[in-house]
């Protein structure tokens, strides 16, 4: 199956949303506040209406048949944006406003014009006249749009499908870079992963190039995909064999490192000792988190004085951010 067939397939599996739509059930793809834990206020029912929304575009429905739909779900996803603790404008904003441009009323100007003013991202990002022109006809999606279609979805399944379409052709740099994207937002399988910065990291070790950042970004990669792979022995050996490179980024350094002793590899002690320059040298340059982090790798080291002097700094750098935010 090519790519083309299993996008069409992809979006008939999809038709159940529109269909249930249209038909008046619409509970699940409205508004619907709910608060997490670590985002704040979102809209429980996003996802689903991005699935609704992408099949009144690509279903071949008749504008004259869904227009009351468009408009009632461009006014709820109004709200949403509005009522986003992360605001941002958002795939289905736009998808919305591409549809309902076409009908070219005048009475909806309001509309975009609350959209505009939505959030602070929509103020700056929105622009309805990029929107009319984004969105390319079914037929014309290249396999790249069809990944992270599958991803705006939430199709895991298809965006695997799509994305072994795609590893099957010659991957150069640029592709194993677009494939190490792809494993983080679409795909999430380590296989991707593993392919992508592995190749990327061995190409700038074959090739150096332009930017030293370059190698040191991949060889941060490469450790860490090691590590998480559960090969923390491996990605320790590669940490102090890159040790000259990585030593030239402080923060890097340091992080991948403290890593890699929290996964209590053979060389831990060996890593200790070539990070904790680094340590002191940026006491007083980081974050509030990093501080916390680094005292209980220290306290695992037996640096117990060490520990304290860095979890006396953290709470040092929280009270400051508290004082500046008027919160003492």
């Amino acid at each position: 199956m090519n790519y083309k067939e299993l996008l069409y397939k992809m979006m008939d599996e999809s038709r159940g949303d529109s269909e249930r739509y249209l038909s008046g059930d619409k509970t699940d793809y409205l508004y619907c506040k709910e608060n997490d834990e670590e985002y704040g206020d979102t809209d429980k029912n996003y996802v689903n209406r991005t699935r609704l929304c992408y099949q009144l575009m690509y279903g071949g429905y008749q504008a004259e048949k869904i227009e009351d739909a468009v408009r009632e779900l461009f006014e709820t996803e109004v709200i949403s944006r509005e009522n986003e603790s992360f605001q941002g404008v958002g795939v289905n904003l736009e998808l919305l406003t591409c549809l309902l441009g076409r009908y070219q009323r005048p009475e909806d100007d309001a509309l975009f014009e609350r959209a505009k003013n939505a959030n602070f991202d929509c103020e700056l990002g929105y622009d309805k006249d990029h929107c009319m022109k984004r969105f390319k006809p079914l037929e014309e999606l290249t396999l790249e749009n069809c990944i992270w279609l599958a991803d705006d979805l939430g199709r895991q399944d298809y965006a695997c499908k799509f994305v072994d379409i795609f590893k099957e052709q010659p991957l150069g740099l640029e592709k194993l870079k677009q494939l190490e994207l792809y494993a983080e937002h679409a795909t999430k399988r380590m296989c991707d992963r593993e392919q992508a910065v592995t190749g990327i990291y061995e190409t700038y070790l074959a090739q150096p190039p332009k930017y030293e950042w370059d190698l040191c970004s991949a060889a941060e990669d490469y450790i860490l995909m090691l590590a998480d792979k559960g090969e923390g022995d491996r990605a320790a050996e590669v940490f102090m064999e890159r040790l000259g490179l990585l030593k030239t980024h402080d923060r890097t350094y340091y992080s991948v490192g403290n890593r890699l002793i929290c996964e209590n590899v053979e060389r831990k002690a060996e890593i200790w000792a070539a990070i904790r320059p680094a340590i002191k040298k940026m006491f007083n340059k980081m974050a509030p988190v990093e501080y916390d982090a680094l005292a209980v790798t220290a306290e695992s080291m037996g640096e117990s004085k060490f520990a304290e002097r860095l979890r006396k700094k953290g709470e040092q750098e929280r009270e400051a951010i508290k004082r500046a935010l008027g919160k003492e």
